[in-house]
């Protein structure tokens, strides 16, 4: 069987996974029993956990056929779907209408990210949520790379050769609304100084501050939004 690239072996496990990564970031934003739309779902691990632990149920896009495979047997309903083509959401509709639109580090991959993103308003819900990360081009890391004459390609992280757009804090806050959203909160994940404050937080009790310098210290930035006109 092909594995695909973007691929957990079993379903995502926050007792395994830091408090402060994306993945354990994003789950806490889904509210327990939602109708949720997933685009890019990989092989589902995100997508089964929603499921089987939250009590969601999820429809899930995909453009690797291997991995909807996977992904069919972790929730209820899958589709093989390339996201960049006009009727993509299509299959999405006879399950609509959606409380949440999830779309976890698949926005960067596509070309009609804005398209996208519009044509969703019409599955959701009045009220509805939209979930969205997206890598930080303007981390410090890749500041100082680039300082140093560097822009080197990789198979993973912000410079994944795949990536065909590039989002620092501002450009993805008005990627999403300018398509008739409201972003009504950023999360970041990476940040060694963020995780580092967070954890003497939840020592002591205390309220998770605000995000840090979130567009220079960011590896991958979080957006909590809602469809606007509900």
């Amino acid at each position: 069987m092909t594995i695909p690239k973007y691929h957990l072996e079993g379903l995502f496990d926050p007792a395994q996974a830091h408090p402060d990564e994306a993945h354990s970031i994003l789950m806490r934003l889904i509210p327990p029993g939602s109708q949720v739309l997933e685009l890019g779902c990989a092989s589902g691990y995100l997508s089964g956990y929603m499921e089987q632990v939250l009590g969601c149920r999820v429809t899930g896009l995909e453009a690797d056929q291997a991995a909807t495979a996977i992904a069919s047997t972790r929730c209820t309903e899958v589709h093989t779907v390339d996201l960049d083509t006009s009727n993509a959401l299509e299959p999405a509709r006879a399950s609509a209408p959606y409380d949440i639109l999830f779309a976890a580090a698949v926005l960067e991959h596509l070309k009609y990210p804005e398209r996208l993103l519009m044509a969703a308003h019409q599955l959701l819900k009045p009220g509805a949520r939209l979930i969205v990360s997206l890598p930080n081009i303007a981390h410090w890391s890749l500041r100082l790379r680039l300082l140093l004459g560097q822009f080197d390609y990789a198979d993973y992280g912000v410079m994944d050769r795949t990536h065909l757009r590039l989002y620092t804090l501002k450009t993805g806050h008005n990627l999403i609304e300018s398509q008739g959203y409201h972003v009504d909160s950023v999360h970041i994940a990476g940040s060694g100084l963020q995780n580092l404050v967070n954890g003497v937080a939840r020592r002591l009790k205390y309220p998770l501050p605000k995000p840090l310098l979130p567009g220079l210290l960011a590896y991958e930035l979080i957006y909590l939004a809602h469809k606007e006109g509900s």
